[in-house]
């Protein structure tokens, strides 16, 4: 932390809970657990309506894990699920996570100390990043710096997919951690196709929200532009092969956001084709 911790000069000792959503996370859930589980006073999970062993997983893991199937509501997004996880919680503290995060024992040492301080009432704190098991220094993943440590009254999560933090606490509140949470992100280079199906949505939702009708130079201009950005200004090359990967990913991911809007603004219906092919006589393309 910036600064020294101030100790809180009452007795009771504040406790502190692990919040996090999930959905299908059989794979990475024993390994989360075990990270948190003795540390934890609780752990809240809102589940989006798993189909796998998940369920089971976290009902076995013991009286401190609070399990609550909730899947999202029509305009429900992830920012919801964690604020219910907020509402279901009863801990001083809460340690916004995800199910593919870890805590090593420095990050849990300093949190320790950090949420008996009376100077602060919310953290921020960074994230080590792997992409591919590997761990990334560059390509925008070292910027991750966000206020996922606070006490439970002063964090709000908004947004679509990538949640926002809105913390009510003055700035000279909110402190900063020393030490990273591990964010291990996919096992393998398919996962991160299948999740990038969900963040293409929303990078989509984005642009028509900003008014942008998109033309055949968005789709050329702003790939390029997304690959230059995360492999140049934001040291993607600092990570060799895994940072070109993630830059050409990054590039084609905004390529298909665009592709998505651009036939959302110039959709045709199957019906239209349907009632065409009955009537057209002639051999010639449309």
């Amino acid at each position: 932390m910036t600064d020294p911790v101030e100790r809180n000069t009452s007795h009771s000792r504040s406790t502190l809970g692990v919040v996090a959503i999930c959905f299908n996370e059989a794979a990475d859930l024993p390994g989360f657990l075990e990270s948190v589980t003795g540390w934890a006073d609780e752990i809240v999970l809102i589940d989006d309506g798993s189909t796998d062993e998940t369920a089971t997983l976290a009902r076995a893991a013991g009286a401190t894990v609070k399990f609550l199937e909730s899947p999202r509501a029509e305009g429900e997004f992830f920012s919801d699920q964690r604020n219910k996880g907020i509402a279901a919680a009863s801990s001083d503290w809460l340690l916004h996570m995800d199910i593919d995060e870890r805590v090593t024992p420095a990050f849990k040492a300093e949190v320790d100390r950090a949420i008996q301080s009376s100077g602060y009432d919310a953290y921020r704190f960074r994230r080590l990043n792997f992409f591919l098991h590997r761990p990334m220094r560059g390509g925008g993943w070292q910027s991750w710096n966000q206020v996922h440590l606070a006490r439970r009254s002063v964090l709000r999560f908004s947004g679509m997919y990538h949640e926002q933090c809105e913390v009510d606490a003055a700035p000279g509140r909110v402190g900063q951690l020393k030490q990273r949470m591990w964010h291990l992100n996919d096992d393998g280079y398919l996962e991160r196709m299948r999740k990038s199906d969900l963040y293409c949505q929303e990078e989509a939702h984005d642009l028509e929200r900003r008014g942008v009708s998109v033309h055949w130079w968005h789709m050329l201009l702003l790939p390029i532009r997304e690959f230059l950005r995360t492999w140049v200004w934001r040291l993607g090359f600092r990570d060799g092969v895994p940072g070109l990967l993630f830059a050409a990913h990054a590039a084609t991911a905004k390529f298909r956001a665009c592709a998505l809007l651009w036939d959302r603004q110039n959709t045709r219906s199957r019906a239209s084709l349907e009632d065409r092919a009955k009537h057209d006589e002639t051999s010639e393309s449309p």
